[in-house]
């Protein structure tokens, strides 16, 4: 069976004709099947592009019309913060290069220096570092979460035989039902029709309550949430699904608020 070729999107910041004609060539001469290249001139139109629509790297020249130096680099990486940045331009200063990657862009290349193979190998190395990288804060980040939920708990078991126990081991089935309802939450932003990990409070109070009713406390909706996460980036094991550990923070927070709502109401809520 022939596996099917991975489409890299490529965003072409780029503001001289002949220069973009050029890159985009190089792209076609690397391999015309993997690279789809937009290109636009301005650092605004950049900036436009990546809020809305799918970008797997940035190749970025430093000189633009509306962005000089550095500066285009701190805000493309304020704007997008998990896409990789190629900078591409006509100086081969050494100390500007290490500049370029303190300021947050994962490599650095000299037109000069560019040709098909070594501007190919540059998009490879950036996607590859950035990933590295996001996978090593993803763990630290599930991690911390795991370590203050119930699976960390030396007592789970004797206390789940006493009746106060994990939801996850009293009630398997219900727990099993909430994830697949918290997974649901989070599917917005995996197929990428949000930008942000957003939910409608009828279904965020319906799962808060759900978990109350069975006797439910915060380390149980941590288990919920790391549970819902490893799914979700199981299934769709790419940046934008491992960024969404980030993204739903604040969704783990609204959450955490309902629930203890509904300990302070002490009643069940009534459902739509």
């Amino acid at each position: 069976m022939t596996t099917p070729i991975t489409t890299t999107r490529v965003l072409l910041v780029e503001d001289n004709p002949g220069d973009a004609l050029l890159v985009t060539e190089m792209f076609d001469q690397a391999d015309p099947e993997r690279y789809q290249v937009v290109h636009v001139p301005r650092l605004a139109d950049a900036i436009d592009t990546l809020r809305t629509e799918p970008v797997d790297v940035v190749v970025l020249d430093l000189r633009l019309e509306d962005s000089q130096g550095l500066d285009g680099v701190r805000i493309l990486r304020e704007t997008a913060s998990q896409v990789p940045i190629v900078v591409l331009t006509g100086s081969d200063d050494e100390q500007l290069a290490l500049a370029c990657i303190d300021a947050g862009a994962q490599d650095y290349l000299a037109k000069a220096e560019a040709r098909a193979h070594t501007l190919q190998r540059a998009i490879g190395y950036a996607i590859t570092r950035i990933r590295e990288a996001q996978l090593h804060e993803l763990q630290r980040s599930l991690e911390r979460y795991r370590a203050l939920s119930s699976s960390a708990q030396a007592t789970t078991v004797t206390a789940a035989l006493a009746g106060s126990g994990a939801v996850s081991v009293r009630h398997p089935e219900v727990f099993e039902h909430l994830v697949r309802a918290y997974g649901l939450l989070l599917e917005p932003y995996l197929q990428r029709r949000s930008d942000t990990v957003t939910a409608a409070r009828v279904d965020m109070e319906r799962i808060a309550t759900d978990l109350g009713d069975a006797g439910g406390g915060p380390r149980d909706l941590l288990d919920l949430h790391v549970a819902a996460l490893d799914r979700a980036i199981a299934i769709q094991p790419d940046p934008h699904s491992r960024s969404i550990v980030f993204e739903a923070r604040l969704l783990a927070l609204e959450m955490m608020g309902l629930l203890v709502d509904y300990y302070r109401v002490g009643q069940r809520r009534r459902r739509a």
